[in-house]
């Protein structure tokens, strides 16, 4: 064999050796990438239970997952609404009456109302009390104490009310104050009563059989008298609820009559010269 080929055959027998030796390096790095993927996958496994150990999912008792950002709904908060009801023209308290919030109801008593627990919010406050325009407004209740202050209006003319005023003038003027505020809150109770008229100067103006005058000042004139400031705080103080007369619906003196009637009624108090009967 000649020289030269005998030398290409040992150089060529050494470069398949090296090639040998590069394909086996080779193969390993594939294993060892092999391997190193394999550890990286299980990495990231093991980072995922870790992080789903730091963020916890709530399901809701329906079931499904509760939205991420959704608020957990906060417990009522209640406040208490308290308020002074007065009289728009006397600014005197009104004694008593029926106070209504939204679907609670409480009394009003001696000119204040107090609704304890109410859950915050708007309402519709109502306020009734007989002789007066029927209250109605929206309030707004928060936490904590809530106050107002209400004026009701009366739902007699102010004609009627001096027709009023002079009749306590001219039945009770020289009566004491007591007595004359009596003689304005029988006369309001008549207009309440179903047996008498239904308004002030229906009660104050009535005849009976064309001849009996209910009040001895219509049949005289000494109706037509100016009031005195004295019998026209009777009336308002009457409207606002204090009734010296408790509840009568009429009075007379026993000195200037003798009518059988009257004096068969029930009598409920005597003030100064008049006797107030039911």
């Amino acid at each position: 064999m000649p020289p030269d080929l005998k030398t290409g055959n040992k150089e060529f027998a050494g470069f398949g050796r090296a090639v040998q030796g590069w394909t086996r390096i080779s193969n390993r790095e594939v294993r060892d990438m092999h391997w190193m993927k394999r550890l990286m996958i299980a990495l990231v496994g093991v980072g995922l239970v870790i992080l789903s150990g730091c963020v916890s999912v709530s399901t809701p008792p329906g079931g499904g997952v509760a939205p991420p950002n959704e608020e957990t709904p906060k417990p009522p908060q209640y406040g208490t609404l308290s308020g002074t009801v007065l009289d728009a023209d006397s600014g005197l308290k009104i004694w008593d009456g029926t106070v209504q919030v939204g679907d609670r109801t409480v009394a009003l008593r001696d000119g204040v109302f107090q609704v304890d627990k109410l859950p915050q919010g708007k309402y519709t406050l109502t306020i009734s009390r007989k002789h007066y325009q029927i209250y109605r407004a929206d309030v707004v209740v928060g936490q904590g104490s809530n106050y107002v202050q209400v004026k009701l209006r009366t739902k007699y003319s102010k004609g009627e009310l001096d027709l009023l005023a002079r009749l306590v003038t001219a039945e009770a003027g020289g009566e004491p104050y007591r007595g004359q505020v009596a003689v304005a809150a029988s006369v309001l109770n008549r207009v309440e009563s179903s047996r008498y008229p239904n308004t002030i100067s229906g009660v104050i103006n009535q005849v009976v059989d064309g001849r009996y005058y209910q009040y001895e000042p219509v049949q005289n004139g000494t109706i037509w008298k100016p009031a005195s400031s004295s019998a026209w705080n009777a009336v308002y103080d009457a409207l606002a609820g204090w009734d010296p007369s408790l509840g009568a619906t009429g009075f007379y003196n026993p000195a200037k009559t003798s009518n059988r009637w009257v004096r068969q009624q029930p009598v409920t108090v005597t003030i100064g010269r008049h006797v107030f009967f039911r």
